[in-house]
């Protein structure tokens, strides 16, 4: 989990430095073609953002991917996904998602690019679509500035959702420690955390319904108890009436 975490972060300099590169004055005669790149990262920054929505139980409002700037015209590939996070948890999902979805597609790209096995031209594809991942890797200004927002919202549910994945992160550590479970890929330790906190979050609420429950019963006062009609009662047909 180490190494990935590392290559999560050089994969972050290396969009961070291309984002700064990419102008007109540096590139030249490659600058269209390089737009042309970005567009296509873009394009899958934003779709990761709209599938994230969807796996955390948010529908968003719309999807937009633009090629030029609408008020200079200028050609600058950006987009947004109109959506409302309803949480801490969800803000940070939403916002790193695309992150890491272009993190692995650069490794499959770079196997793709780097082996024999594969055609040549699929190699050339494949290593292009590996620059238009870097340049649409990192998260945007608007996409940090969305974690600090959905925190303010909720600041008691937000550290509390902390707890729970640090709680969470400590049972698998534990776990793996006196199991010596090892998983194949790190992202199967990321859905392990998911359903640790998923598990403790029903468990917690569960718990503070019973106690809330017990809390409100006067207990000085004998319980109703109430039975239900294990039968359903029989249906007598009217007789009919003979008109004299």
């Amino acid at each position: 989990m180490l190494e990935e975490l590392i290559v999560f972060f050089i994969v972050l300099i290396l969009s961070l430095l291309a984002k700064s590169i990419v102008k007109k004055e540096k590139l030249g005669a490659f600058y269209p073609f390089v737009l042309r790149l970005r567009f296509i990262g873009v394009a899958v920054h934003e779709f990761s953002h709209y599938i994230m929505n969807l796996a955390v139980g948010i529908k968003p409002e719309g999807i937009k991917i633009n090629w030029r700037v609408k008020e200079t015209r200028e050609r600058n590939p950006h987009g947004m996904v109109i959506t409302k996070p309803r949480s801490f948890l969800q803000g940070v999902l939403i916002c790193l998602e695309p992150f890491y979805v272009s993190t692995w597609l650069v490794f499959l790209s770079l196997t793709v690019m780097f082996s024999s096995r594969f055609n040549p031209i699929l190699r050339i594809i494949a290593g292009l679509f590996c620059i238009s991942l870097i340049l649409g890797a990192a998260p945007s200004g608007p996409d940090f500035n969305n974690i600090p927002k959905t925190f303010r919202k909720d600041p008691h549910n937000s550290l509390y959702q902390i707890f729970l994945l640090l709680l969470s992160g400590v049972i698998l550590w534990i776990i793996s420690l006196y199991t010596q479970m090892l998983f194949f890929l790190d992202v199967f330790y990321y859905l392990a955390i998911a359903g640790l906190y998923l598990s403790l979050k029903f468990s917690f609420l569960g718990i503070h319904r019973v106690i809330t429950k017990l809390s409100s019963r006067d207990f000085k006062k004998p319980a109703k108890i109430k039975f239900k009609r294990f039968t359903r009662p029989l249906y007598k047909p009217k007789k009919p009436q003979t008109e004299w």
